[in-house]
C-alpha cells in the first residue's frame, strides 16, 4: 500500500536504503543531543536552535529515506532525498574552509598589541570556549612581554559580569600583569570589539601600531573581515574549539557568514 501524496510505502521498506537512513537518524540525534549539551554549558544563541533544527531534519530525512520506495520517489520525502545532502555537502564544505583559514595563523608575536575577542561568560566564569582564547592570549603574552592586551566584550544578557572583566579576572590568575590589560567592556558584537579597541589603542598607543586578535579557529575568517572593515589592520592566532561545541559554533558562524555578506556587519 502507497500513499500517493508522499509516495511512502507503509509495507515494504527499501532494504538498500537502511544503511544510509539510519546515518541520517543517528547523526541528526547526535547535533540534537550536541545542541542541549551546548546550551547546558552556555547560554542560547542562533547557534544551538538552527543545529537543533538541523538534526530534527536528519531524523526525519533517515525515516523517510527508511520507509520510501526506489520507485515510490513522490512529494516531501523526493525532495528531502535531494535537497538534504546537497545542502550538508555544501555546508560541510565551507565549514571545512573556514576550519583550514582558521588555523593559518599570522601573528609575528612582535606585535604591539593583541586583542581578544570575547565570547560568553556564564555566572561571571569564562566558558571553555572564552578560556581557549585566554590560553592563548597567555602563551602571547609571554613570548611577547611588551604588547598591551585588550580584553573586548560588553555585558551578555542575563550577567552581572562583562565579559572583559571575567576576561582580565581569568588573565591575571594566569600570570598577566594587570597593568598590560585594558578592558573594553562595551561592545556587542564583534564589529563594536574591533571598534571601541581601536579607540582604546590609539589613545593608549597612538596611531602608529600593529595589533594581533585572538579568536577561535571557526570565527577567525569572518573576524578578518569586520577588522578589515573597522580600519583595523591585524594579523590574528587561532584558539582550539571545544570539541564538543564544534557543530554548533560553525552553524552559527555559517549564518553569521550570510548575515556579514547581506549586511557588512
Amino acid at each position: 500500500m502507497t500513499d500517493a501524496a508522499s509516495g511512502l510505502d507503509l509495507r515494504r521498506p527499501d532494504k538498500g536504503a537502511r544503511p544510509a537512513a539510519i546515518l541520517w537518524a543517528v547523526v541528526g540525534a547526535a547535533l540534537i543531543l550536541d545542541a542541549l549539551v551546548v546550551l547546558f554549558v552556555s547560554s542560547m544563541h542562533t547557534g544551538i536552535v538552527a543545529t537543533f533544527v538541523i538534526g530534527v531534519l536528519y531524523v526525519f530525512h533517515g525515516l523517510s529515506r527508511h520507509r520510501t520506495r526506489p520507485g515510490a520517489r513522490q512529494g516531501p520525502a523526493r525532495w528531502l532525498r535531494i535537497l538534504v545532502p546537497s545542502l550538508t555537502a555544501l555546508m560541510l564544505l565551507a565549514f571545512a574552509g573556514l576550519a583550514v583559514f582558521g588555523r593559518m595563523d599570522t601573528a609575528s608575536q612582535e606585535e604591539d598589541a593583541v586583542v581578544v575577542l570575547g565570547t560568553a561568560v556564564q555566572d561571571g566564569d569564562v566558558t571553555p570556549a572564552l578560556r581557549s582564547r585566554l590560553d592563548v592570549a597567555v602563551d602571547y603574552s609571554v613570548a611577547n612581554p611588551d604588547a598591551v592586551v585588550v580584553v573586548a566584550g560588553g555585558l551578555p544578557p542575563g550577567e552581572t559580569v562583562t565579559e572583559a572583566l571575567a576576561m582580565e579576572r581569568y588573565l591575571v590568575t594566569r600570570g598577566v600583569a594587570e597593568h598590560r590589560i585594558i578592558q573594553e567592556g562595551r561592545s556587542t558584537s564583534t564589529s563594536e570589539n574591533f571598534g571601541y579597541a581601536k579607540d582604546l589603542l590609539d589613545a593608549r598607543l597612538g596611531k602608529e601600531y600593529t595589533t594581533a586578535f585572538v579568536t577561535s579557529d571557526f570565527h577567525v575568517f569572518r573576524a578578518a573581515g569586520i577588522a578589515r572593515a573597522a580600519g583595523v589592520r591585524a594579523t590574528h592566532l587561532h584558539a582550539d574549539t571545544p570539541w564538543y561545541e564544534v557543530p554548533v559554533d560553525y552553524v552559527r558562524e555559517a549564518l553569521a557568514i550570510a548575515k556579514f555578506v547581506v549586511t557588512g556587519r
